[in-house]
């Protein structure tokens, strides 16, 4: 006995079943306005039913009297439905295509494989990696291009570079200005003047390192960006044109292993690991609670990057997903019982920015994308059942990663902890 999906699916349409559903006979087709099970297929393994936001699937016999003709229109609706499918021709890429046509997601949405970052070539990555301490004294321009050239932090890294540069001006600047102040003098290491200038050498160094990191400390960038020395923008003048130019002479490509074409689908949709990652990003399942002492740290990441599919080149998708709007609650959205308990369920709700006056996406161009395929959900529900009773809690959110403190008891001012407690630094 199959199961059926009934009226409440009808314009929502959510494919959170699709995604669980093992032996993928869920499916729909253009110009219709719900989903349906094939009786055919379906094994009656129960795992579409739960996660259902709409309560819209149920066993057949269990369906109720007013959606009784859902099971005909399920059924019927497989009678003409051909399941896209390629022929296998025996090469790994037809074979790859067959797959994700065989998942039932529409092509337009399939996830097209990234070329592979480029990496400088063994020669420089070596003298890359030695002269980080230099380096780092250069442009944020060119210090991000380095890195993207690199493609291995492990190579050459602008946040270490900088710092390591930082570092190193503590020493020199008070070196240069401790031989300026007696040039022509007779150096007197334990003079007045000595002391002075090496105090100022240090204060100029300390203020120059503060102000490199300024977006560490305040900007919402996702990027921060790591500025100059004094010394380094005029070096930056010549030599970012020259990195620039010589590019194609540092990196190497490696060989693409898969052609670019719609359809080239590995595992579950995704080409490769980060794609997978970003999926899970979508639904809300990379997180983390840590307990402490006196009170549990959530940390969820929320998404990045729009997939990689020919629906977004269709539709002009930008590269980053939009911030999520996000609610949190300290109850259980299943039970009506407010009474404080041992147990409590901290509950994370975000979905896609919306107009409010308008009551349409802040982005009106993925009205064409969202909730067509498990690639797009509108957002997603996160649960997090703990051990504790609290009054209140707290939150941060930046570089797309949303942390809650939550007290074990009382209130969040109670712990007496200094923002931000922990600051979470994930870039996509």
């Amino acid at each position: 006995m199959a199961y059926v999906i009934c009226e409440p699916c009808v314009d929502v349409m959510d494919t959170a079943c699709v995604v669980v559903c093992p032996v993928d006979c869920i499916h729909t087709s253009e110009g219709e306005n719900q989903l349906y099970i094939d009786p055919d297929v379906c094994i009656d393994c129960a795992a579409c039913e739960p996660v259902c936001p709409v309560d819209a699937i149920s066993i057949e016999s269990d369906v109720r009297a007013e959606w009784a003709s859902y099971i005909e229109i399920n059924r019927k609706f497989f009678e003409t439905f051909v399941k896209p499918e390629t022929e296998d021709s025996g090469d790994d890429e037809a074979g790859k295509t067959k797959q994700g046509k065989q998942q039932g997601i529409p092509e337009e949405f399939v996830q097209i494989p990234e070329t592979p970052d480029s990496r400088l070539r063994t020669p420089y990555n070596l003298l890359v990696m030695l002269g980080q301490p230099i380096l780092g004294a250069f442009s944020a321009k060119f210090k991000t291009q380095l890195e993207e050239m690199a493609g291995n932090t492990r190579v050459f890294s602008a946040a270490v570079s900088t710092g390591i540069n930082s570092l190193i001006n503590i020493t020199l600047y008070p070196l240069i200005l401790f031989f300026f102040g007696f040039r022509g003098q007779e150096v007197d290491l334990f003079s007045s003047r000595g002391n002075l200038m090496i105090f100022l050498g240090i204060v100029i160094a300390i203020t120059e390192g503060i102000y490199r990191f300024k977006d560490e400390f305040s900007s919402t960038e996702e990027q921060p960006r790591y500025g100059a020395a004094f010394y380094g923008w005029i070096m930056s003048l010549v030599a970012t044109p020259l990195l620039i130019g010589a590019r194609s002479a540092l990196v190497t490509t490696p060989p693409t292993q898969r052609k670019t074409v719609p359809g080239a689908v590995e595992i579950d949709g995704a080409i490769y690991a980060d794609d997978i990652k970003e999926r899970y990003r979508r639904y809300g399942m990379i997180n983390q609670v840590a307990e402490m002492a006196d009170y549990y740290r959530i940390e969820i990441e929320f998404p990045r990057w729009v997939p990689n599919s020919a629906a977004k080149k269709t539709y002009d998708l930008p590269d980053r997903m939009p911030h999520y709007d996000y609610e949190v609650c300290l109850s259980s959205p299943y039970s009506m019982d407010t009474t404080p308990g041992p147990e409590t369920t901290v509950t994370v709700q975000t979905q896609l920015p919306v107009d409010p006056k308008t009551g349409q996406m802040a982005d009106p161009r993925f009205e064409n994308v969202v909730g067509r395929t498990s690639s797009f959900p509108n957002g997603f529900t996160s649960i997090f059942p703990i051990e504790a009773q609290p009054e209140d809690f707290h939150t941060n959110y930046r570089n797309r990663v949303l942390e809650i403190i939550v007290p074990k008891t009382g209130t969040y001012d109670q712990l007496g902890l200094e923002p931000p407690v922990h600051y979470a630094k994930l870039k996509g």
